[in-house]
């Protein structure tokens, strides 16, 4: 018995001895039970309390306008961990004082699970000016957290990044192999807080930015890149047209930062947070999947989105609803088909309640079948006219109406002034509008003379492109606006295109006579249609360009060459001109 009593404590008292040699931060110094017992029990406290640290995903907001994409970064982060990422990890959201946010989008933040903290400078940093991005400084005194990464806000997680955990504190990670970084890792202390507060005090002085600061005398291990098994479940938008931005990012240079795809996993991220956070907003909209059906189908069916082998030719997509337009819709088909510029002839049949009447075809040549395409449509929406074609081949697409008629050569022509500038909305019907930012009011007219400032879908030349960009990556609720008012997707469309790349519409003006047979009975003649297209142009600019008008407005004409009417000068002529 007292054999087994002797090896009992003999065990115990090593496992002790190797408990406390193994981790030595578990060990008190005698001067510490020699002090005072409040003192001690502080220290057993906090000894403790280390071990119960969390760790946290960190990202900070200094721009309002980079809610939407913190929501969808956030949500993101959430579906890639699960939900949670673990109960020892928190999502921390800091918000500048000195930045006004919404109260809505901060409940929103938090019913993402975000843990929202209101941010401002130390007492102890005085600057005169200090920029409330550099308010991350606080991150440093989140004290009750082990380690923390920080992601800024135009990061995407597609799954669990735990690793990131595994860096040491002072690694600034890079996606690319360039300098941005995205993400880094620090170890939140009062040493290196006070540090930091220091040195950023000192270099206040000379204009020294605290990202700077941190690049100089943080950062240990700079740009690293991580592992490819990292690499994958992240996605930063870096470049300067970002997914929430791009039919706003306004510069000829676009399609150098254009990442259709990658745009659009952002957009179907989006819309799942706003359906989750609000989802009373599209209840009553019949239309609400269409983006996404429209969209998903045209990416499995294509290996290339942006390829358009063929430059020399152009496509026509024609908008059609009503059967008893057939009989005329083939002839203007036949009429196309005579062009060799014409490559593809696709028919938007936007009523999916009906088959195409069979009609369709005739008078078409049997040689010409394999260029007439009919896309049928599961959805009822005037947007279907902008959407993406699997088979669509030629980098130009004419989209045209129903009831317009265009002489071939005058076509051909357009479609030469389009190759010249093919960021612009080039065609035949042009409209002045006027926006004020602040009355927010706007104004939509007809006009004989320039400027002008959009291009009517009525008949018109656009880059095959901009029909995914559209479709596919737009707000969904300028789609539902246009849903709602049967009306002013041609607005729509104009305004994305321009807000791209800054680019002014172009008009052409025929030398023929172009035949309209809508001018009678058509929407436009009805009395409500030019102040409905007033308050669309209000609505699309205050809510999806923040007040900023997109639209350009344009000068430039473009005609077929015509020789000069020139005849023997006489000066009695020029004075009886002149002087009357």
């Amino acid at each position: 018995m007292n054999r087994k009593f002797y090896i009992l404590t003999l065990i115990s008292f090593l496992c002790c001895l190797l408990i406390f040699t193994l981790y030595p931060s578990l060990r008190l110094s005698s001067e510490a039970y020699t002090s005072s017992t409040h003192a001690s029990r502080n220290e057993k406290s906090s000894i403790f309390k280390m071990f119960d640290k969390k760790s946290a995903l960190a990202t900070m907001l200094c721009d309002p306008n980079m809610m939407e994409a913190a929501l969808v970064s956030i949500y993101s982060l959430n579906s890639a961990f699960a939900n949670k990422p673990s109960s020892k990890t928190d999502i921390i959201v800091l918000l500048p004082e000195s930045i006004r946010f919404e109260q809505q989008d901060i409940n929103y933040l938090e019913k993402l699970g975000a843990h929202v903290i209101r941010t401002a400078f130390p007492q102890s940093i005085l600057t005169h000016e200090n920029d409330a991005c550099n308010t991350i400084i606080n991150l440093w005194a989140l004290f009750d957290y082990q380690k923390i990464v920080y992601f800024t806000p135009d990061v995407v997680f597609d799954n669990n990044v735990d690793q990131l955990f595994n860096y040491p504190p002072g690694s600034a990670l890079s996606l690319n192999n360039d300098q941005d970084t995205p993400l880094f890792i620090l170890e939140p202390n009062p040493n290196s807080f006070e540090s930091l507060v220091r040195n950023y005090r000192k270099a206040s002085a000379t204009n020294y930015s605290f990202p700077e600061l941190l690049q100089d005398s943080y950062f240990e291990y700079k740009f690293r890149i991580p592992p490819k098994e990292i690499l994958k479940n992240i996605h930063v938008y870096s470049a300067p047209m970002k997914p929430w931005n791009f039919h706003a990012y306004s510069d000829i240079d676009w399609k150098k930062h254009y990442d259709p795809v990658g745009f659009y996993k952002w957009r179907r991220i989006n819309n799942d947070v706003r359906h989750l956070l609000d989802p009373s907003a599209t209840k009553d909209w019949v239309n609400e999947p269409r983006q996404r059906m429209v969209c998903d189908s045209y990416l499995e069916s294509v290996t290339n989105i942006n390829h358009y082998p063929i430059q020399d030719k152009f496509s026509v997509m024609i908008s059609t609803y009503n059967p008893e337009r057939i009989e005329h819709l083939s002839l203007i088909i036949q009429h196309l088909l005579q062009s060799e510029k014409v490559h593809t002839v696709f028919i938007t049949w936007h009523n999916p309640a009906l088959e195409v009447p069979v009609s369709l075809y005739q008078g078409i040549n049997e040689n010409d079948y394999e260029r007439v395409k009919v896309l049928g449509q599961t959805f009822d929406s005037l947007n279907n006219r902008f959407n993406p074609v699997d088979e669509l081949k030629t980098d130009a697409v004419y989209i045209m109406d129903d009831d317009i008629y265009v002489d071939l050569k005058d076509l051909e022509f357009t479609f030469s002034v389009w190759r010249s500038r093919k960021d612009s909305v080039v065609g035949h019907f042009p409209r002045l509008h006027t926006y004020d930012p602040v009355t927010k009011d706007a104004s939509y007219k007809l006009i004989g003379k320039a400027p002008y400032s959009i291009i009517l879908t009525k008949s018109m030349f656009i880059r095959s492109e901009y029909l995914f960009s559209y479709t596919c990556l737009l707000e969904p609720k300028l789609h539902q606006l246009v849903d709602n008012q049967l009306n002013c997707e041609d607005l729509g469309f104009s305004m994305m295109a321009s807000g791209m790349s800054n680019a002014a519409s172009t008009f052409v003006r025929p030398k023929e006579y172009m035949e309209d047979f809508g001018l009678k009975q058509g929407i436009s003649t009805n009395t409500a249609h030019m102040p409905a297209r007033a308050d669309c142009i209000s609505n699309f600019i205050t809510q999806f360009w923040n007040a900023k008008d997109p639209l350009v407005n344009s000068y430039d004409i473009a005609a077929p060459f015509d020789k000069p009417q020139i005849r023997i000068g006489n000066w009695d002529r020029i004075e009886k001109t002149i002087l009357g």
